[in-house]
This record gives C-alpha cells, sequence and structure tokens, in this order.
C-alpha cells in the first residue's frame, strides 16, 4: 500500500489493531475507512471481526456481500449468524458433491479430500468465534460463548498487503438536468400523537467536555462575527470579525471545517454585478481564509448541512424560483436539485448516518401559506416521507448524533417551542411547556445526544443559550456570552459514547 495514502495508512493501523485484540480502536478506524469509501471490502470483512454487536456485524458483513457476492467467507459467517439470530440463510446454489467412485482410489485425491475437510473444519471454527463474540446478545450457551470470546481473532481471507485499493478522492454527485426528480402527488403522513417515552440516560459528560461555534452581531458592526466557547459557556472568544459575516454556520462531522452564509458580491456569468447570500467553507482553524463555493445569485440561501461523508452537504436556495434543496459538493460542484415543485422547502438536516436528508416543507398546507411540516427524503430525491402533521408549524429540525431522535421547533401553542420525537416521526414530547411565551429556537442534540441545547429569549430581548434534558424537566440557562446569538453548532464528538 501507499505509505502517503491516509485512508490506506488508517485501514492498515485498523487491521494491526484487529490483530493484537485491540477491538476499540480497530472500530474506530475501520469505520474511518468504510465512512470515506463504502466499497472497501477488506475494511468491511476486518470490522466485522471487530464488532461484538450482532446486528453490526450482520451489517457489515452484508457489505462485504454487496461488494463482492463470491467473498465465500463472508458468506458463511452471514448463514451461521443468521441462525443464531433466528433470521433464515441467505439461499445459495448448492455446492456440487464429489463422485463416489468404485475400486481403488488414488492417494492424491484421499490427501486433497482430507485437506479440504480441514479447512473446512476451520472455517467453521473461525464462523463459530465471529458469532459468538458478541457482548451485547446473551447466546444460547453460555459456556461456549465464553469460550469463543477468548479464542484469537481471526485474520480475514482478503490479505491487506496483496489488496490494491482504489484511491478515494471523496462522492461525487453528478446532476443530469433532464432527470430532475418530481414530488409523487401524495405524501403518506406517519405522525402519531403518542406522548414519547424516553428511557432514563446515564451521567452525562460535563459540557466542558464540548466545543461549539456561534455567529452573533458585535455592538457597532452590521454583521454577524464568529466565536467559539466550550460548552458550559467558558473559554469565549473571538475566531473572525464580522466585516464580512458569518450565518447559518455547520460543522462538518469531521471537526476539520465548517460552512456557512455570507452575502457576496460578484459578477454573474452574464457580466452583471450581483449582491446575494453565497456558501462559504473554511477550515475551523482559518476561518479568516473562508472559500465561496456558490455563485447562485439568489435572495435566499441558508441552513447548509454535512452529509457524513464531509463532502457533500445540502442546503436550500431559491435559486430557481422557490425554495427547493439542492446537494452539492464542499469544492462548489455537482450541483444538484433533489425536490422541485412549488412549495418552500427549507431547514434540510442531512441523518447522521444514511442517504436521508430531514427538511421543513409547506408541500402539505400548499404554496405560500408560510405553514410547514416536517419530512425526509433521500438524497435521490426519491422516498418523501412526512413526519408532522399539527397546527401552524413544525420547522427547524435536528438529529440526535446517535440517529435515534428529531428535535425540532414548532408554533403550534401559538409560541416557538422545542419538541422532540422518535426518528421514525413517532411520538413526540413538548420539552419547553411553561416559557411566559418565550420564543425558542434552533435545538440541537449535544454531541452524546444526551442533552438539547436551543437559543430563547425568556430572559429579555436577547437570544442566549439553554440546555434541557431529554424529558423537559430541568432547563436552565447554559451560557450567557452578552450577546444575542444568530446561530450556533457543536463541534462532532463521533468517538465519545453515552455513558
Amino acid at each position: 500500500m501507499a505509505g502517503n495514502n491516509p485512508l490506506e495508512e488508517r485501514l492498515r493501523a485498523g487491521i494491526e489493531a484487529a490483530r493484537r485484540g485491540d477491538k476499540v480502536a480497530a472500530v474506530r478506524l475501520l469505520r474511518q475507512v468504510v465512512d470515506h469509501d463504502v466499497n472497501n471490502e477488506v475494511a468491511w470483512m476486518w470490522l466485522a471481526s471487530a464488532l461484538d454487536n450482532l446486528q453490526e456485524r450482520r451489517q457489515a458483513l452484508e457489505q462485504a456481500l454487496r461488494i463482492n457476492p463470491g467473498n465465500q467467507r463472508a458468506q458463511q459467517a452471514m448463514d451461521q449468524l443468521n441462525a443464531v439470530l433466528g433470521t433464515p440463510a441467505t439461499a445459495r446454489k448448492p455446492r456440487p458433491q464429489p463422485v463416489a467412485r468404485t475400486g481403488s482410489r488414488i492417494p492424491g485425491i484421499v490427501t486433497t479430500v482430507a485437506a479440504a475437510v480441514l479447512v473446512l473444519a476451520i472455517i467453521v471454527l473461525v464462523i463459530f468465534f465471529i458469532v459468538n463474540s458478541s457482548q451485547q446478545q446473551a447466546l444460547p450457551n453460555l459456556a461456549t460463548q465464553q469460550a469463543a470470546l477468548n479464542t484469537e481473532a481471526p485474520t480475514p481471507t482478503i490479505d491487506p498487503d496483496t489488496y490494491t485499493a482504489t484511491p478515494f478522492y471523496g462522492v461525487i454527485v453528478t446532476p443530469d438536468p433532464n432527470k430532475i426528480p418530481t414530488l409523487p402527488p401524495t405524501f403518506t403522513p406517519t405522525f402519531t400523537p403518542t406522548p414519547l417515552v424516553l428511557t432514563a440516560t446515564p451521567t452525562s459528560y460535563p459540557m466542558t467536555q464540548f466545543s461549539l461555534v456561534y455567529t452573533s452581531i458585535n455592538a457597532g458592526e452590521t454583521r454577524p462575527s464568529l466565536f467559539r466557547m466550550l460548552g458550559d459557556g467558558t473559554g469565549d472568544q473571538q475566531l473572525a470579525a464580522g466585516a464580512a459575516g458569518f450565518s447559518d454556520v455547520a460543522y462538518s462531522p469531521d471537526g476539520q471545517k465548517i460552512a456557512f452564509v455570507r452575502t457576496a458580491t460578484f459578477t454573474n456569468d452574464d457580466g452583471q454585478e450581483v449582491t446575494s447570500p453565497e456558501l462559504f467553507i473554511a477550515a475551523i482553524d482559518n476561518p479568516g481564509a473562508a472559500r465561496q463555493i456558490t455563485r447562485l445569485g439568489g435572495s435566499v440561501l441558508g441552513r447548509p448541512s454535512w452529509a457524513p461523508d464531509a463532502v457533500r452537504l445540502v442546503i436550500s436556495s431559491n435559486y430557481d424560483g422557490d425554495e427547493d434543496l439542492w446537494i452539492l459538493t464542499d469544492d462548489g460542484n455537482n450541483l444538484q436539485k433533489i425536490t422541485n415543485n412549488d412549495f418552500a422547502d427549507r431547514d434540510p438536516a442531512w441523518a447522521p448516518s444514511g442517504e436521508v436528508i430531514l427538511y421543513a416543507s409547506e408541500q402539505e398546507s400548499g404554496p405560500g401559506s408560510g405553514l410547514t411540516e416536517l419530512f425526509t427524503i433521500t438524497s435521490d430525491g426519491q422516498n418523501i416521507t412526512q413526519l408532522t402533521n399539527a397546527d401552524r408549524s413544525s420547522y427547524s429540525p435536528a438529529w440526535s448524533p446517535d440517529g435515534q431522535y428529531i428535535v425540532f421547533a414548532s408554533d403550534r401553542n401559538g409560541d416557538g417551542d422545542i419538541f422532540i420525537m422518535e426518528a421514525s416521526g413517532q411520538n413526540f414530547r413538548l420539552i419547553t411547556g411553561d416559557d411566559e411565551g418565550a420564543e425558542d429556537r434552533r435545538p440541537v442534540f449535544n454531541p452524546v445526544s444526551q442533552s438539547i441545547v436551543f437559543l430563547s429569549n425568556r430572559a429579555g430581548y436577547e437570544f442566549q443559550f439553554y440546555v434541557s434534558d431529554l424529558r423537559g424537566s430541568n432547563i436552565g440557562r447554559l451560557a450567557d456570552p452578552g450577546r444575542d446569538i444568530e446561530s450556533f453548532a457543536f463541534k462532532p464528538e463521533p468517538f465519545l459514547q453515552p455513558r
């Protein structure tokens, strides 16, 4: 492997961690590889050998088989895993059976058959280990499970030293202007107004464990500056002045970049000078060197949200008339429209894993109504599902980092309040009930899905940070930097787990 390829170096480090039994490091490194190269068969096989969760192990094996249906090791492990989980094994064509012969036997054939039997026995033992090494699900035989857990981890058939990986340069979305998807005429709501039941969460990390960036207008300035502070409000510092402006800031999933909106003046392709909101990308440690990546020229552009690959983004823009959702890569290329209708589609939020985008839309109430409900759509512009169906509007949705819940704002009770519901759209819970008519907005989860942070003007006219548990039973001001907060985003912490 090339020593200067970060992805291949990460793959090699993950394999070495798996070989020495360091499953935590192996899973972390191998997940980074497959997040960036979903077709890496080697990484999926080694990830399957390191995972202790049976469901996740099956998903890894399924990915390996999708890439290479002829991977016999993955298929055999999948069959055994399905047997333990009670899922029918994948149907396969039977292997040709050896033809019985009469008379004398050739010693070479006997040797070959014996070797094959020995190899098959080894494979069965390896599969037995893979299936029985889970610590999350109880297996039928505890003694056998413990014995398997004490067995040395198997080495997948594919040798990384002889495997040539395809270089990865990011995910490219190539739009076809003649094939812009059209929304179906009707939408099927899945919203069920049943109170959300949340299980108790373990003690959370202290908020000092996290950091966030936010935008706010300094006294005497006309455009928002960019600031950073720790999650508890300490360590507040200005990262960049607001001469150019920072709005709708969004952290990339790898924590290395931010996207934001800024008003820019430029000459368009027709030679006309245009001033419009446009999308910018910057390294978090050098926001002053931000790059303008769009030249759309519309009057509305907002709420950028990153895909899990940290390469693609989804935005809302009225580039071609009404507000629609658009996907592009972080170099400004591969612009693709994914909603094509007469309604306003806004506030997109890309799911932490997968190709689902959550957004607010007028498509239930009609164009120009200004009333929005929440929907999901896949990144190819298909599979639209309605999640909410309430009076007035639901808007500003955000996923929990673990993908289990959605938090959003709604004025269904008169003023803007914060709600939480399951990711499927089933059930809901009001978080900010008795707030004396305050306007609550922009809710997000903290990086380990254990609390909700939002903006509220309940203490005066300025919007400040507030934090709540997932039940809404404990709400307090998180921080008061002395500014009117416009937008904010937590730095992702993908390797921290709720405890």
